[in-house]
């Protein structure tokens, strides 16, 4: 599986939840440039990666980024619910993507963070080993 592959797969696997509507890759703050962005959202931005001869170890940070309401109503419940839905998210994708593992255990870090609305969210920073394409080439 290539990087490629890997972020478009896992953004069909978060559409496949039922309070995600938008799934993204790029810039986190590209939220604060969509005007009628429809929560809850799944994104991906990535970290360093670690690649050898025949492993790539891809490291990313995994958002579930909902609208708060700026009170102690739902903020508990934002971040519970997005618990759910990044392992509802990793489990449908390791159970199609066999040959992909995920490195566990990794972190969750709840937030609050002002996007274009006020939003709070968690996200999962996973590592996932594949297979190099890459390899060692040499007359034999």
């Amino acid at each position: 599986m290539t990087y490629y592959q890997l972020i478009t797969e896992l953004k069909n696997c978060a559409l496949e939840e039922p309070n995600i509507r938008f799934a993204g890759s790029k810039d986190i703050f590209e939220l604060n440039s969509l005007p009628d962005i429809e929560y809850s959202v799944f994104y991906i931005t990535p970290n360093p990666f670690n690649m050898s001869e025949d492993l790539d170890r891809v490291s990313l940070n995994l958002y579930y980024v909902s609208r708060w309401d700026e009170t102690d109503n739902n903020q508990l419940l934002i971040h519970s619910e997005g618990m759910i839905a990044l392992r509802n998210i990793l489990n449908r994708f390791s159970n199609r993507f066999e040959d992909v593992q995920i490195v566990y255990p990794f972190n969750c870090q709840p937030f609050y963070q002002k996007f274009k609305d006020m939003c709070c969210g968690v996200y999962f920073t996973v590592t996932f080993e594949i297979d190099s394409v890459l390899g060692l080439c040499g007359d034999e």
